[in-house]
């Protein structure tokens, strides 16, 4: 949530550590129900340690405890989490975790162990690596205790331990992070790289969202109007998703919602209105982006 540490900068560093480092183990991890369980006791203390303005800690307090008015007019009054898409919600969580696991994991975990370790997090998603699997089965032992005494809960269906290792690349496994896919391949030197990809799930919602938008303005918008949202649209996915390695993904987005819009387009009249020859002159004409690579390691 700060200028430069964004949440494709964080699936990038752990792309870029995993490749240079010595890691074998990955500990994928999930927080059950994170935002609806933050104690809010334990928030107001980590908020005290670095803010003195009482009037500002009573706000926030104030802001915690506000009623919340569900669909059949019932006013809930929380006793723990914060609202999940509040202003303020992301930074609190964030701080939240700064203090329960990033600092615990800084100055407790790493110098137990022998090995390499490391923790990337954005916001409630995070991933820990380890070069040793005692060092990991140490870590295992105590990840739950330590997020108890915070309230928090692993998902054991989301929660997963596997091997992730550029020294045995076939044998590795796959495992998802901020919407990317991570899988060890081979370089075009036939060197193991770690390889990003948009992952399934996400791209299939992508593509949802895009049908969904599609059946909305197709009556609404005239095809000007239309053009210019998609070009908004294809742009911040590409600014997203475009990762070095993971333009195959990007091109088959690129085909399969042109496919989209031009189904939609016909749709407008009984007759065909619209033939591949003339909507390829349309995507040109309103400079539909192509698929492009943004986002490199630094």
């Amino acid at each position: 949530y700060r200028r430069g540490k964004g949440r494709q900068r964080a699936a990038l560093e752990l792309s870029q550590r995993l490749q240079r480092g010595r890691f074998r183990w990955v500990f994928d991890a999930d927080i059950k129900g994170f935002f609806d369980n933050l104690d809010h006791d334990w928030l107001i203390r980590m908020l005290e340690q670095r803010i003195d303005d009482q009037a500002f800690i009573g706000l926030i307090r104030k802001w915690l405890k506000a009623g919340i008015l569900e669909e059949d007019g019932k006013v809930i009054y929380p006793v723990t989490g914060t609202p999940q898409g509040g202003v303020v919600s992301a930074v609190l969580a964030n701080i939240y975790l700064h203090f329960a696991l990033d600092l615990w994991f800084e100055k407790v975990v790493k110098p137990r162990c022998k090995g390499d370790v490391m923790l990337i997090r954005f916001a409630d998603d995070y991933v820990c690596s380890f070069q040793y699997r005692e060092d990991l089965d140490k870590f295992l032992d105590v990840i739950a205790l330590r997020l108890g005494k915070f309230n928090l809960e692993l998902s054991a269906e989301k929660t997963r331990v596997l091997k992730f290792t550029r020294f045995e690349t076939r044998q590795s496994e796959v495992f998802t992070f901020l919407g990317f896919e991570y899988r060890w391949g081979l370089s075009r030197k036939k060197k193991p790289l770690v390889k990003m990809r948009t992952a399934k799930k996400k791209f299939q919602l992508a593509l949802s969202a895009m049908q969904s938008w599609m059946k909305l303005v197709c009556c609404r918008l005239g095809t000007t109007g239309i053009m210019e949202k998609l070009c908004a649209k294809l742009q911040g996915h590409y600014n997203y998703y475009g990762v070095s390695g993971n333009i195959a993904m990007l091109n088959s987005f690129y085909q399969q919602v042109c496919r989209i819009v031009y189904k939609w387009l016909n749709r407008r009249s009984q007759r065909k209105s619209c033939n591949w020859s003339r909507f390829r002159d349309m995507l040109n004409y309103f400079r539909i982006p192509r698929p492009r690579i943004i986002g490199y390691w630094s």
